[in-house]
């Protein structure tokens, strides 16, 4: 199981580039993967893409790519000599008025807006760069992955916590049950005998409303179906790869059934069970929407 959240980096070079790929993820309901680079790697983009949602399916995914160069590029200066000429007379007519001590010095003309500039020779992307691109982006992939399994196992433990607090309140509800019943077909009888006072009462009528009563109240199916839906939950949690969204469904039926449970109980105590139960539950929920 992994959760959603990590981080990972690497880098690689050849001889004309130095390529650096940070991964970022944190949660999302699917998967929601942003690239941040730069125009001359869009011929790569969809090769990045594939690689990382081969091993992510969820979770909103923020992939850097930085470029660097390695060897030096050849630079060539174009030189605006309109611009020069222009300054130059116009400097000349500021001497002249004496407005100026001097004309314009290299350190001037470097400083003169426009004067100047620099290019560097074009360097066409490659199946080379790409591969050091994919070979980087992979390393972070598994440094990404490494960490969401990690922290996986942290939130398995602490959802394994709280599913064995459901399950003794579970234990408690299943103890709790006969006796209650019991106490629902004493409670009956009494209640009629208060009622009728000396009257004699239709025993067999009296079995009926009795049968009927603790049948309605009667939580042995729920139970068991809470048993199952936890058992199914751990074996989840077991299994590699994205499981997130089961879990989530699971969780669902694990409160779907005790929200049926205390609808049925008519006991201070079972009550009380179902609503520790309740309270763990919407935790599990909580840490299931941290899972991929």
């Amino acid at each position: 199981m992994r959760s959603m959240t990590g981080y990972g980096e690497a880098s690689g070079e050849n001889a004309r580039h130095g390529i650096t790929v940070s991964l970022r993820a944190v949660n999302h309901r699917f998967l929601d993967l942003q690239l941040r680079i730069g125009e001359e790697l869009r011929g790569s983009e969809a090769a990045l893409r594939d690689a990382i949602g081969r091993e992510v399916t969820r979770g909103r995914v923020e992939a850097r790519v930085e470029i660097r160069p390695v060897a030096e590029r050849k630079a060539t200066v174009l030189v605006n000599m309109g611009v020069i000429r222009e300054a130059h007379a116009a400097v000349h007519q500021l001497v002249e008025v004496g407005l100026v001590e001097r004309g314009l010095s290299a350190g001037d003309l470097m400083r003169l807006p426009e004067a100047f500039r620099v290019e560097l020779a074009g360097e066409a992307w490659n199946e080379e760069d790409e591969e050091v691109l994919l070979s980087a982006a992979r390393t972070a992939i598994t440094q990404l992955v490494a960490g969401r399994e990690k922290e996986g196992a942290s939130l398995a433990a602490i959802m394994e916590e709280k599913l064995h607090g459901v399950g003794e309140a579970v234990a408690r509800l299943d103890t709790l049950r006969g006796p209650v019943r019991e106490e629902l077909a004493a409670g009956l009888q009494r209640r009629l005998a208060e009622l009728l006072g000396n009257q004699s009462l239709d025993e067999s009528r009296v079995a009926q409303e009795v049968a009927l009563l603790v049948d309605r109240s009667d939580v042995s199916e729920e139970i068991d179906r809470l048993r199952s839906h936890l058992e199914h939950f751990r074996a989840v949690t077991r299994e590699p790869g994205a499981s997130g969204k089961r879990l989530d469904f699971l969780t669902q039926e694990i409160f779907r059934e005790l929200n049926t449970l205390g609808a049925k109980c008519r006991n201070a105590e079972m009550t009380r069970a179902v609503l520790d139960a309740k309270v763990l539950c919407e935790q599990i929920r909580e840490q299931v929407q941290n899972v991929e």
